[in-house]
Parts: structure tokens; sequence; C-alpha cells
């Protein structure tokens, strides 16, 4: 009843702003209040809707993505395509999208305002833009974002094509499954997204495995720490037993013995870093440090043995990609999807998620030398598909051949 009474308002709004830009050639300012309205009476439904818009912080590996996206299509793009980025909400630190053709829409610092901001302003905001620009394609990281643009292109009878870009795993961070029927297209970030769609009853003709972009030959390759200790890196979130799954690692490497050393690099709260040290044994404690989040993380890394990640789920692992540019083994769980695309037995090995004894066994047999690493130029090699030529020609025969194809119906 809930998701009815949400989707009746929406609806509304989205007709009442059509009265706000004129397009019946009459500003109705009763269109305006009654929106505001629903819009208020929408929010407190959208609250506890868990595809709710996420705030961008400008540090994760979406504005990564995203980032790279541009730069390998003005390296090998055939320049016939015009790309411009949104931001609705905007970001708190802006430095991935300073290249973009962009315009920024930024509401507040605060999450409740945030909340408030995109229940009554985004599907003006993205009418506005569907109006304005009439793009060929609309790509959204968002299910709300693909939803209302879906909607909205439907009652302007625009020839957009609207992809969902999603940067997640659809089963562990759960969507609702009226989002799958809201778009045309979807990319899909690894095989596994692919697989779980295609399991929720998506059309295979409607994904598209596009990876994501990384610049490989731009990564030089770090030296190996040929003396002991050997060196362990962490990159990325670090929470306890949430998605990176942190408290596995420790538990892991409490059982090691012999001379290791780990840097974790990555936001912590001061209540998880307790948490992760109370369960550490006092010779781990010794051996790890908390080195924090780094702007330029790979600039602070000038050697690295290997890379530890122990998350439940992730879209692809984009850390996992950058670390094998740079000649580092990879150690990872097998989660539901991302990592079993990237590491093989040229680069790294897998562990099953939650056996932490299987993860202390292959540490341990790295640490001991009784493991042989493969070449960093290897590892390199092993991860070519995912460089920005191969990604930015995946992507241009999507628009190529699904993009005109719509156009043609």
């Amino acid at each position: 009843m809930a998701k009815s009474i949400y989707k009746f308002c929406i609806y509304a709004i989205i007709f009442l702003n059509l009265g706000f830009l004129d397009i019946f050639g009459v500003l109705d300012r009763q269109a305006m209040f009654l929106s505001l309205i629903l819009g208020l009476f929408a929010f407190f439904v959208y609250v506890f809707d868990e595809n709710k818009v996420q705030i961008l912080k400008g540090k994760g590996g979406t504005e990564t993505v995203v980032k790279n996206f541009l730069e390998a299509f003005k390296r090998y793009g055939n320049g016939k395509i015009e790309w411009k980025l949104y931001s609705y909400g905007g970001t708190q630190t802006a430095e991935w999208m300073s290249n973009w053709n962009k315009k920024v829409y930024s509401f507040t610092n605060s999450r409740f305002l945030q909340k408030v901001c995109y229940v009554l302003f985004l599907p003006f905001l993205i009418l506005c833009t569907l109006k304005k620009e009439k793009p060929d394609i609309f790509v959204a990281t968002n299910p709300v974002m693909w939803t209302l643009a879906f909607y909205i292109r439907n009652i302007l009878s625009l020839n957009t094509c609207i992809i969902a870009w999603y940067h997640y795993s659809y089963t562990q961070k759960k969507i609702n499954r009226k989002y799958l029927y809201t778009t045309d297209y979807f990319w899909a970030i690894s095989k596994g997204i692919e697989n779980e769609l295609i399991s929720y009853g998506v059309d295979s003709k409607k994904i598209y495995l596009i990876y994501n972009p990384i610049d490989v030959d731009t990564f030089s390759l770090v030296k190996r720490n040929k003396n002991k200790p050997l060196y362990f890196i962490y990159l990325g979130r670090i929470d306890f037993n949430g998605q990176k799954n942190v408290s596995e690692l420790i538990q892991a490497l409490n059982m090691i013995k012999g001379e290791w050393k780990l840097d974790l690099f990555g936001t912590i709260t001061p209540s998880t870093k307790d948490r992760l040290l109370s369960i550490a044994s006092l010779e781990t404690k010794k051996k790890i440090r908390f080195k924090g989040f780094k702007e330029n993380v790979w600039n602070e890394i000038v050697d690295a043995d290997v890379l530890l990640l122990t998350s439940k789920y992730e879209g692809l692992g984009m850390v996992l990609i950058e670390a094998a540019a740079k000649g580092i083994y990879l150690v990872s769980s097998d989660c539901q999807v991302g990592p079993r695309e990237i590491i093989n037995s040229k680069n790294g090995r897998l562990y099953p998620s939650g056996k932490v004894d299987e993860l202390a066994l292959i540490l341990q047999k790295i640490v001991s030398k009784d493991a042989q690493l493969p070449s960093r130029e290897d590892i390199r090699r092993s991860i070519k598909k995912f460089d920005y030529y191969n990604y930015v020609n995946r992507i241009e025969n999507f628009l190529n051949n699904k993009v005109s194809e719509k156009g043609r119906k």
C-alpha cells in the first residue's frame, strides 16, 4: 500500500511539474503548491525505501569509475559522442568530476535535508534535464533516478534510451524488483551481476557486460619487499563485519606465524578501529597500522607484496584491478560477484568468504615462502581486458548496436 501511495505521489509530482515548465502554456501556482504537499507526503514513504538515492562522498568506487569513464573516452573515443554529467545533490569532494562538462545541483550536507530535497526536487530536476537536453541516452547509477527518467521520458514522448548502471550486487545490496522494469538496458559491471539480473527474469538482450575502466598503462609497477617482513596492504573503506568485513582479515592474521606487516588505507571510525584492535592478538597489534584515507593512495605506496580483500560482496572490485596493474599479488574472498572475474592463477588466490582458516592458510604459505608469487609483469598482463582501450570499444559497440537499434523502432 505504501509503495502504491509513493508511486501515485511521484506520478502526480511529475505531471504537476510539467505545469511549472509551462508545457501546456500556463504556469500553474496551484500545481506548485500541490506538488510540494505531495512531495512532503511521499517523503514519509521514501525514507523507508531501501533503494533511496545515496549521497556521494566523492571518495568511493563509483566516483572513480565515473572519472575514469571520461578519461577513457577522451583518449580512445571516436569523437562522435558528447558526454555531460548531471549531479543531483552534489558531492562532498568534487575532484572526481573536475574534467567533466557538468551541471551540479548541490543541496545540503544534512542527510535528513538531502532526503527532503530529493523527494521534492528530484522529479523536477530530471524533468528539466530531459526536456532541455533531449539526450539520445540517459545513464543513471541509482534505481530511483533511472525510474523517474523512464516515466518522464514516456510522458514527454522522447526518444531517449534509459540505461541502468548499478555499481553493486543486486542480491547483496538488494534492489526492489520494480526497478528492473523501468529501464531500456542494463550496463553490468561484472559477469556475476549479469547473472543476477538474468536470475531475476531480465531478458539477456537488455544486459550488456562492460566491466569498469582502469588506466592500466599509466600505473607504474611497485617494488616487491624483498627483505622481510612481507608487506600486506588493504585499500578501501574499513568496517568491522559489514560489506568490507575487515574483522575476518584480523582473525586470519592472528593465526599467521613469521614476519609480516599490514597497512590499512581507508576511512574508519574510532569505534570500528577499537573493535578491530579488540579482536587482534598482541602480536597482530604490533604489525598493523591504520593509515587513514589518502586522496592519491597509490602515491603513498612505493612497495607492496600482497593486496588483501575480505568483502562479503562487491560490484566488481576496482581496487583489485588497480593493484594488479601495479603488479601486486591479490588475495580476496570469493564473494558473489566481482573478484572471481579478476583473480586467476596468474595474479592471485581466492578463498571462500567466511572461511577464516582457509584465508590464514593462503597467507601463511606466502609468508613462509612456500608459495611463489608470479612476476609483476605477468600480474599486470592478466587484467588487460579492463584497460581504457578495451572498455571504450565495449561501450561504443553497445551504442552502435543497441541504441541505434532502439532508435529505428
